[in-house]
């Protein structure tokens, strides 16, 4: 018997405590599911349009989006000009949406670690990279690459990956 997968999958790589939104970050992907699988298997094509897709769901979450200090003053130390993709203040969540590049994922595990506010981590990530001529399981291979850094998590109470 095949097991079926449930869309979005979705795995905490790190959790002291639970994300208080994980179903509803879930819900958010499976209500523009169709828009964001054709930005995933287009080649060429932008994290920030994934972004754009699902931005309107997030604020209706209570979500800012694309927050630096300057919309929330204290998300991270003075002088520091990273930027979130969408922040939820109440519940101190951060998501970055990402489109298939390990480094701005390690980029994003860093900015959760320093930011004094953010406590839960999510990494919106394609379930498949799909390059001009290879496919990539990027879901998969996130997992595998991240799944021994323990002290970095500490910082934060939750990491999660959703795919797309």
């Amino acid at each position: 018997m095949d097991q079926q997968v449930l869309y979005p999958p979705h795995h905490y790589l790190y959790q002291a405590g639970g994300n208080p939104a994980v179903e509803l970050l879930r819900q958010v992907v499976v209500n523009n599911q169709l828009e964001l699988i054709n930005i995933r298997n287009t080649p060429f094509r932008k994290s920030v349009e994934a972004e754009k897709v699902i931005a309107s769901d997030m604020k209706e979450l209570g979500f800012l989006h694309s927050v630096t200090n300057r919309k929330h003053s204290s998300l991270f130390k003075a002088g520091l000009n990273f930027e979130v993709d969408f922040f939820h203040p109440q519940h101190q969540i951060a998501v970055e949406v990402e489109k298939g590049e390990i480094n701005n994922i390690w980029k994003n595990i860093c900015k959760f670690a320093e930011s004094p506010v953010i406590r839960h981590g999510v990494l919106l990530v394609p379930v498949i990279r799909q390059g001009q001529q290879v496919q990539s399981e990027f879901y998969k291979n996130t997992i595998k690459r991240l799944c021994h850094i323990e002290k970095v998590f500490s910082l934060i109470d939750s990491l999660l990956l959703i795919g797309y």
